[in-house]
């Protein structure tokens, strides 16, 4: 039987096992698929071990994407873009990374939510490597403008430059904010996942504006909160994982679609 997982830290909130199982299942597939706890600073020999059992890929989750895109040997073009990869599988005997994140949310916003980037205004909060997955795929969708707020002024520069070759982005400070209306306002902080309190200015946004967070469950509570509190439409990650997660069965040598 094919053995996979997901790696990441925290772990024990991953829905990986249950969505891939429910794949396998509907396609008559046989699999494992486990959540492991992986262990900060020691990703690249935990994996290497897990391949070395039996383990024919793996996902990854916060906070290895960037040290899974180090471990790939061959890599997807998205994931040479992004820097970031999000799914491992051997390809000709060696490691391959892919990224999924990018299309999994664009499937999720276009044909789930029913939202058209295009034209639009768009804030994207955090500028770590699940903001570095999905920026490629925002940006090829082409927004009106794209800004980009991180507490670490450098980090977020960083990201915007890396990108620049794509499409027009740039950071904008918190005091600025309110300055400008958006249309969506992305959150792809860890700030649910570490229980901090989410702290935005106000009048930034329209009121038919939607809150989208990357995260899922009680990770996306602190953004759901505010967007609340604000009024607005609010959607967590819950699609985007479906999506990702269908996209990611490619190292299966199988299309998943999802449905409903």
């Amino acid at each position: 039987m094919k053995k996979y997982a997901v790696f990441g830290n925290p772990i024990e909130h991953s829905m990986s096992p249950l969505i891939h199982a429910y794949f396998a299942e509907n396609l008559g597939i046989k699999l494992t698929y486990d959540a492991i706890l992986g262990t900060v600073g020691k990703f690249e020999l935990e994996a290497k071990n897990f391949l070395k059992m039996g383990g024919k890929g793996f996902n990854v989750t916060l906070p290895f994407k960037q040290e899974a895109y180090n471990l790939a040997e061959t890599k997807s073009e998205i994931a040479e873009i992004t820097g970031s990869v999000n799914t491992i599988s051997l390809k000709d005997g060696l490691i391959h990374g892919d990224n999924t994140d990018g299309s999994g949310f664009i499937k999720d916003i276009k044909n789930n939510i029913g939202f058209d980037i295009e034209n639009k205004k768009i804030l994207l909060l955090g500028a770590g490597g699940a903001a570095m997955g999905i920026l490629p795929n925002i940006l090829y969708e082409r927004p009106l403008e794209l800004k980009i707020y991180n507490r670490t002024r450098e980090k977020a520069e960083k990201l915007c430059n890396k990108f620049l070759d794509i499409g027009k982005l740039d950071y904008v400070e918190i005091s600025d904010l309110e300055k400008y209306k958006f249309d969506i306002i992305i959150n792809s902080t860890s700030a649910g996942i570490s229980n901090e309190d989410f702290y935005l200015p106000k009048k930034f946004f329209n009121n038919d504006s939607i809150c989208y967070d990357l995260s899922y469950g009680a990770a996306s509570n602190s953004f759901r909160s505010w967007a609340k509190q604000n009024k607005l439409i609010f959607y967590d990650g819950i699609g985007m994982l479906l999506e990702q997660a269908a996209d990611s069965f490619l190292y299966l040598g199988v299309k998943k679609t999802i449905n409903n």
